[in-house]
């Protein structure tokens, strides 16, 4: 018996509603996970699907000391397991990890924290970085080294001016057991994009040339 080509593609409508549902869906989790923190998916001018962003660079302390930085950034609400301080201008929350390793071959592990002041890029946005715990060895009880500083496209150059990062550590690199005014100075680092293996290889040419 002829059919017609409509009473033959009953399941065409149910399609398009599904694809339409689908499509909607995705706008929602756009709207809800990436718009408020678009810089989080973009850090240091690099496209970041995860939200996450990794560099390193040589830290030069006031009192002498010569050290390297790495951190592991992490930013968005996805990430961030959704808290990621947000208010009508985005959300700001930064979490991740850090490491430091020094001339005398010591190399810490520390938690961090702190805040992208941005929305839709980081180029421009001041940015806060905060230090904190520590193994093998912890930073005193309480004490935070903190940095700030703004992007400047693909680089985060930073600043610890407020004492904590020579209050913590000394000129070769030790943590001090506790924090003293007497150790107050300045410290200066510039990230940039880096891996893990290739901020290693940098500890150990900096241990190794000392």
């Amino acid at each position: 018996m002829w059919r017609s080509r409509s009473s033959s593609s009953p399941g065409r409508p149910r399609r398009y509603i599904l694809l339409r549902l689908i499509l909607i869906a995705v706008v929602v989790l756009w709207a809800v996970y990436v718009l408020p923190s678009p810089w989080a998916y973009h850090m240091g001018g690099r496209f970041s699907p995860l939200g996450e962003w990794d560099g390193f660079g040589p830290v030069h302390a006031s009192n002498g000391g010569n050290y390297l930085l790495f951190t592991h950034l992490r930013g968005g609400i996805v990430v961030n397991r959704g808290h990621a301080s947000c208010s009508l201008t985005g959300c700001d929350r930064l979490t991740g990890s850090a490491e430091l390793c020094t001339t005398g071959g010591q190399h810490y592990t520390f938690a961090l924290t702190g805040a992208v002041h941005g929305w839709y890029t980081t180029n421009g946005s001041k940015t806060d970085i905060g230090l904190t715990g520590g193994t093998p060895a912890a930073l005193p009880h309480g004490s935070v080294v903190a940095f700030r500083g703004t992007w400047k496209g693909p680089e985060l150059p930073l600043a610890s001016t407020g004492n904590s990062f020579t209050e913590a550590f000394t000129p070769a690199g030790a943590i001090r057991p506790a924090v003293s005014g007497a150790n107050g100075g300045t410290a200066l680092v510039v990230l940039r994009n880096g891996s893990q293996t290739s901020f290693d290889q940098a500890c150990h040419a900096l241990a190794t040339a000392h």
